[in-house]
């Protein structure tokens, strides 16, 4: 089932004049039985309505209770004295325990408000189906604003929940959505990101306790849609079921590893989305980012082991337990070392994969080790990755690392591979956009390979009192025209200068008639890795400059000579091409300057 807010932002600044509220002409407080015409969201309404009756069937300290006329009149007798019943018990639940432990950790809702009245009014309306409840921030405006407008704090619940058993975790959730507002738009005059407000009403139910038992709770049906959807993009919102198992899981995650008060630092803070984490952390006293959270949790969702690295690994909620949470690998690979894996693909921000490769029983080999390539460069205006590796032997000794990128490329070596029947899971995560999330948000490219070498191809900790950063110095000089390949690898550079190009074909190779494959050098990879990839190439007769992805499409880089120097390209890292080659490639979307 979905839980829907209503986002629906206009211009506070009409009732905010110099830091203090214009109210409205006051208001009278509602009495029970009252009858009184609501507007509702028509997109959410069962019948499409804009208008309904509805009539006050409980009152408590903090709110009223309205039911919808037309669903009450549908009721036989024995149903309407449950559902007035189920109201009141509403009502006592949300003076004793919703109110009061949500703004403990949020903070107050717009008191007493557009409507000058400390109580909030609750509505229970039939909804579609998929909806438990909304907020409409049309509600907190003068209806000289916005016609709509009910001037009142409001939310909305689904009257077809009412004796559903979760119906207290879905006033929780939309009651966070009303404090939001406050602290948030009319406060600060900011919107906060959807999944971020979402992930906090998320959150809500766990903290009134309705997560304690978890069999039939609100946090199990989010568990259950995660383990379906666990790639899922965090912040890409589209208003579907599967939004809500990560956001939920996510939020969970983070509080388990940082307290509680990390909520109520974001939402008091003036800052939005992934920067109010930030800040919420770092106002905290951690070193640890958004970024970093997101990694280990990405790790988490595989392992929840306590047990690996520093417990950064696992949830700490006692409801959250291996046998409960722990995803799937998203593709899995064996047969080494004979085989050989090389897959591009493409990921949206903050969604995680995760490939497996597995030795599957102890084989005797020369080629003990395993290499591990990851190349993003190709799509490196759209690439921020950050690429976590897990490594278990045959004991079940497990250890996470993180593959080094340098131009969002990169080599790992796992020794023994084959010896200790180790299994090794690569998880890219691309990191690259941080706010302005949409409904469709784009992909960016990346690909890896896999191949198995000899233990004596891994290379040494490097002396970090050497620096070998710089490109203008290599070790050893190869004639421009050069082909260089790793000992043990498969993949055939040409070089020119300090820059190697990937040759992606066996048939790329052979027609070119002046490469042989007898000339080939295979080289140290300590060697290989002084050399700057190139990824771009122009025909000997065209003028325009392409970026090549390892899925064997090209990409105009759309843009001047002087965009094309201050997005940091460099004219030497240009190969000419025979103009055929350039007709190889399958063409892709255009590099725009950004």
């Amino acid at each position: 089932m979905s839980y829907r807010i209503n986002l629906k932002f206009g211009i506070l600044g009409f009732f905010i004049l110099g830091g203090f509220f214009v109210f409205p002409s006051l208001a009278l407080a509602d009495n029970l039985n009252d009858q009184r015409t609501f507007y509702v969201d028509s997109d959410y309404d069962i019948s499409g309505r804009s208008q309904i009756r509805a009539t006050m069937k409980a009152i408590g300290e903090h709110a009223y209770f309205y039911l919808e006329d037309d669903y009450y009149q549908k009721l036989n007798g024995t149903y309407k004295n449950a559902i007035r019943e189920e109201l009141e018990t509403l009502a006592d639940e949300f003076d004793s325990v919703i109110y009061p432990k949500m703004r403990a950790v949020y903070g107050s809702e717009w008191d007493p408000g557009i409507d000058n009245d400390s109580r909030i009014t609750i509505l229970a309306t039939e909804l579609v189906s998929d909806a438990g409840g909304y907020f409409n921030t049309y509600d907190e405006y003068p209806r000289s604003e916005i016609a709509s407008s009910n001037e009142r704090e409001m939310i909305y619940f689904n009257a077809s929940n009412a004796f559903n058993s979760k119906n207290k975790a879905l006033l929780a959730h939309e009651f966070q959505h009303l404090i939001s507002f406050y602290q948030k738009t009319a406060i600060h005059g900011v919107e906060e990101d959807i999944w971020l407000n979402e992930a906090r009403s998320e959150y809500a139910p766990t903290i009134c306790g309705y997560n304690d038992k978890y069999n039939n709770s609100y946090l199990a049906d989010r568990v259950n849609t995660f383990l379906d959807y666990s790639t899922e993009p965090l912040a890409e919102w589209k208003n579907n079921i599967s939004d809500y198992g990560a956001i939920n899981l996510f939020i969970h995650y983070l509080v388990d590893h940082y307290g509680q008060e990390v909520l109520t630092r974001m939402i008091l803070s003036s800052k939005t989305g992934i920067e109010s984490i930030d800040f919420a952390l770092s106002s905290l006293g951690y070193s640890k980012t958004f970024s970093d959270v997101f990694t280990d949790w990405a790790v988490a969702n595989y392992l929840n082991d306590c047990q690996v690295g520093n417990g950064q690994y696992c949830y700490l909620n006692s409801n959250l337990t291996p046998q409960r949470v722990m995803v799937d690998y998203s593709a899995s690979y064996s047969g080494f070392p004979g085989l050989i894996v090389s897959r591009s693909s493409s990921v949206k921000d903050w969604s995680p994969r995760w490939y497996r490769f597995r030795q599957n029983g102890t084989v005797p080999t020369e080629k003990n080790a395993l290499m591990l390539e990851f190349d993003a460069s190709a799509d490196k205006y759209r690439s921020n990755f950050s690429v976590p590796y897990i490594v278990t032997d045959q004991y079940n000794n497990t250890t996470v690392e993180t593959l080094s990128l340098e131009n969002q490329g990169g080599t790992a070596y796992i020794p023994d591979f084959t010896s200790s029947n180790k299994t090794v899971t690569l998880i890219p995560i691309n990191q690259f956009k941080e706010s302005n999330f949409t409904r469709s948000d784009p992909f960016a490219l990346f690909s890896f390979t896999a191949s198995s070498v000899s233990n004596d191809l891994v290379p040494e900790e490097p002396d970090s009192s050497e620096d070998n950063s710089s490109e203008d110095s290599l070790s050893v000089v190869y004639p421009d025209g050069s082909l260089i390949r790793a000992k043990g690898g498969y993949k055939v550079y040409i070089v020119k200068g300090n820059y190697k190009r990937w040759i992606q074909t066996a048939e790329l190779f052979n027609r070119y008639g002046h490469l042989k494959w007898e000339d080939i050098i295979d080289i140290d990879q300590s060697v290989m890795n002084q050399y700057t990839e190139s990824w771009m190439i122009r025909g000997v007769s065209g003028t325009r400059v392409y970026e090549l992805n390892a899925d064997e499409t090209k990409h105009w880089l759309n843009m001047t000579a002087e965009q094309f120097s201050l997005t940091g390209h460099k004219w030497d890292m240009v190969y000419i091409v025979n103009d055929w080659e350039v007709g190889y490639y399958t063409t892709g979307s255009d590099v725009l300057y950004q």
